[in-house]
C-alpha cells in the first residue's frame, strides 16, 4: 500500500471532526436564532408600548386643550376678586397651566423668541409666584444673582424651565430645607443655577432623569425635566446635574446672544 493512502482510521479522525465542527455550528447557529428571537420580541413589545404612548399623548394633548380654555376663564374671574384667597386661586390656576403647557409643549417643537432681559429679574419673579408654595413645607427660596447679569433669550421659555426645576426642588427637599436659584456671567456664557438641600438622586436613575416619562417621584408626570432639556438647548446652551446625598445642582450654560434652533417637528 502506498506511503500516502488514507486508512480507515484516518477516515475516522476526519469524520469524528467534521461532525464536531458542523456540531459547533449548530450551537452556535442554534444561539443566534435564539438571540435574534429575543430581540424580535423586544422590538415587539417597545413598538406596542410607543403605539400607546403614542396614543395617550394624543387623548392627553387633546385633554390639555380642553381644560385650557376653562382655566384662562378662572384666573380671569379671580384676578378680578380682592384679598388673599383670590391670589390663592390665581396662583394654583397658573400652576396647573403650567402643567398643561408642559403636555402641549412636548408635542410641539421649541422655537425662542429671544430678547435681552434681566436673569436677576427672571430669578427673582419665579422666587416671588412659588414663596407662598414653599412656605408650606418652611422651605427657603434663596436668589444670588448679579444686576447686571443680563442674557439674550426667551423669556416665557426660561421662566417654565426654571418653574419645572423649582418645583421639582420642592417637591424632593424636605422641611427647613433651602433652594438656591443663581446667576452669573462667564466670559460669553450665561450660568443659571438651581440647587437643593434634598437627599439627591439615585445614582442607577441619573443617566435616565431627562428621558421622557421617567420621574424619580411618584407625584411626577416625567415631562417636566425632557422639557427642560429641550428649552436649554433650544437656546444653543447645556444642562449638567451633580447629585449627592447633600442635594442637587442643575447647571445651564447659555450664550450671551443665540441663533434660533429650529427642532424638527417630530416630538422630542
Amino acid at each position: 500500500m502506498s506511503g500516502h493512502a488514507i486508512t480507515l482510521e484516518d477516515l475516522v479522525t476526519r469524520f469524528q471532526s467534521a461532525s464536531e465542527s458542523l456540531e459547533r455550528s449548530y450551537r452556535e447557529l442554534q444561539g443566534r436564532v435564539q438571540s435574534l428571537t429575543a430581540e424580535l420580541e423586544r422590538e415587539r413589545e417597545e413598538r406596542i408600548r410607543l403605539e400607546r404612548l403614542a396614543a395617550m399623548g394624543e387623548m392627553a394633548m387633546e385633554l390639555a386643550h380642553e381644560i385650557r380654555n376653562p382655566l384662562g376663564s378662572i384666573e380671569l374671574y379671580a384676578s378680578m376678586l380682592d384679598g388673599e384667597y383670590a391670589g390663592q386661586i390665581v396662583r394654583s390656576v397658573r400652576l396647573l397651566n403650567h402643567s398643561v403647557t408642559n403636555v402641549l409643549q412636548f408635542g410641539r417643537p421649541i422655537v425662542p423668541a429671544p430678547e435681552r432681559m434681566s436673569v436677576s429679574r427672571l430669578l427673582e419673579g419665579i422666587r416671588v409666584f412659588i414663596q407662598p408654595i414653599a412656605q408650606q413645607k418652611q422651605i427657603r427660596i434663596v436668589t444670588d444673582c448679579d444686576t447686571e447679569c443680563f442674557v439674550e433669550a426667551d423669556h416665557e421659555l426660561l421662566h417654565r424651565m426654571l418653574l419645572n426645576l423649582v418645583l421639582n426642588a420642592i417637591r424632593e427637599t424636605p422641611r427647613d430645607g433651602i433652594v438656591c436659584l443663581s446667576g452669573q456671567v462667564a466670559g460669553s456664557d450665561v450660568l443659571i443655577a438651581v440647587e437643593d438641600t434634598g437627599p439627591g438622586i439615585q445614582e442607577e436613575r441619573m443617566a435616565r432623569i431627562f428621558d421622557p416619562m421617567f420621574s424619580t417621584s411618584r407625584e411626577g408626570c416625567g415631562l417636566g425635566l425632557p422639557i427642560v432639556k429641550r428649552i436649554v438647548e433650544s437656546h444653543n446652551g447645556t444642562i449638567a446635574v451633580n447629585s449627592s446625598g447633600n442635594g442637587t445642582r442643575f447647571l445651564i450654560t447659555i450664550p450671551h446672544s443665540m441663533e434660533v434652533v429650529r427642532e424638527p417637528i417630530a416630538c422630542c
